[in-house]
């Protein structure tokens, strides 16, 4: 009786705070404009955004570029980025919590004493350090990280260059459905860090100040990847924004499912993975987030979208250019299914994609005459990144459109 009645307490204070996390989202759709045409529609041409020229710090800025030393202790090894960060970081945390009580914060603190010893030592401890660069608290730090689990839109795409024979792995990352407030803060945190182990270079991630996870990255020569939310699902895609919170509880509550961007930033980090080891990790391990996988690898054929469900692979969609499917364009939905009218960006992507023809794609002919189309780009799109990993090339660009589409 006293475990049902501890386990009953934690999942009400869960639950309080998922409802006013909710609340918080709720208020921000309500605020965005009432009528608009549909994105990607029939009949709506994808029109293209004028790039601002480089080396500005408006759209198509490239990110500002960190390292950080795996060799040091978990607890310090961003300090020198916090402390770059520190004013946007407390920005955007403050814009987060604005409307919840102070009794959220402390029922956050309390969840913090359940899902504390669960926690990978690792991303614990370097939430811990971050929160301590931050002058915050642990539970703030932790709630952030998870709330970047449930919220971000995205346009991902593979394709293969017939003219030089690699994969281009490309996206832009949208954040978040009905907040572009929260994705305003976020275009200040947006960066790209190079992590060193040993004196060398072991990988490249795109992520925010604060996050300890990997939603875009990219081992050289190995294997590229990007994290879309699976954000609607079933016969008559609708807003799943219960579905996010649910995704939390199950983060918190449950030992065997693990947060997508911590077993992706451990794939990153991993020296034995390969391209083939890393399919077959998410395709089979228990996951806390419904998501998209997108992985690029060094060979031509190396190209796949794995669509995941919390427990079990749902679909594995491989790139056959020798049957004519050059290129892969995943977004929110599940790429069988009809895209809602009002969320198409697939189409405009995969018309882009056939327009600018396999023997001129190149990263230069991807940024431009894809990821910088409306609605591809679209006001919540706070970066955009083109990995090679044949290649080891890896660019990262700050995206701000505001005459695109909203959402």
């Amino acid at each position: 009786h006293e475990h049902s009645s501890g386990e009953m307490r934690v999942w009400s204070r869960v639950l309080v705070v998922c409802f006013l996390g909710l609340c918080l989202v709720v208020g921000e759709v309500a605020s965005l404009a009432p009528a608009r045409p549909a994105r990607g529609g029939m009949g709506v041409a994808p029109r293209r955004v004028k790039l601002a020229p480089l080396g500005s710090s408006g759209d198509g800025a490239q990110l500002p570029k960190y390292r950080v030393d795996l060799d040091q202790p978990p607890g310090v090894r961003w300090n020198d980025v916090m402390k770059d960060k520190r004013a946007a970081a407390h920005k955007t945390i403050t814009s987060l919590f604005a409307l919840l009580p102070e009794e959220v914060h402390t029922e956050v603190d309390k969840l913090v004493l359940h899902v504390e010893k669960r926690l990978p030592v690792w991303a614990r401890e370097e939430m811990q350090g971050i929160a301590a660069a931050l002058n915050v608290t642990f539970g703030d730090i932790l709630l952030v990280n998870f709330f970047f689990e449930i919220t971000p839109f995205c346009t991902s795409v593979i394709a293969r260059s017939s003219s030089t024979g690699h994969l281009y792995h490309a996206r832009n990352l949208d954040f978040g459905f009905g907040m572009p407030s929260f994705s305003e803060n976020l275009r200040d945190l947006a960066m790209e860090v190079e992590f060193i182990k040993g004196g060398e270079p072991a990988f490249m991630v795109t992520t925010f100040a604060g996050y300890v996870g990997a939603a875009t990255g990219m081992r050289s020569g190995v294997f590229s990847v990007s994290v879309n939310e699976r954000e609607m699902t079933g016969p008559l895609p609708i807003p799943n924004l219960l579905k996010g919170v649910l995704n939390l509880i199950n983060a918190i509550l449950t030992t065997d499912a693990y947060p997508v961007t911590w077993a992706t930033r451990e794939a990153l980090e991993d020296d034995a993975s390969t391209f083939n080891s890393v399919v077959k990790m998410f395709s089979e391990r228990s996951l806390a987030t419904q998501i998209y996988l997108i992985i690029g690898g060094a060979s031509e054929g190396d190209g796949v979208v794995l669509t995941r469900d919390h427990n079990s692979l749902l679909d594995a969609w491989k790139m056959d250019a020798a049957s004519g499917e050059w290129f892969l364009v995943q977004t929110n939905y599940d790429h069988w299914l009809p895209m809602p009218i009002w969320d198409n960006r697939r189409k405009p992507a995969e018309k882009a994609l056939s327009k600018v023809g396999t023997d001129a794609i190149l990263p230069s002919s991807i940024y431009s005459n894809v990821l910088s189309l409306d609605p591809i780009l679209n006001q919540l799109t706070v970066y955009s990144t083109i990995m090679s990993c044949a290649e080891g090339k890896y660019e990262s660009f700050l995206r701000k459109c505001e005459g695109c589409s909203p959402i």
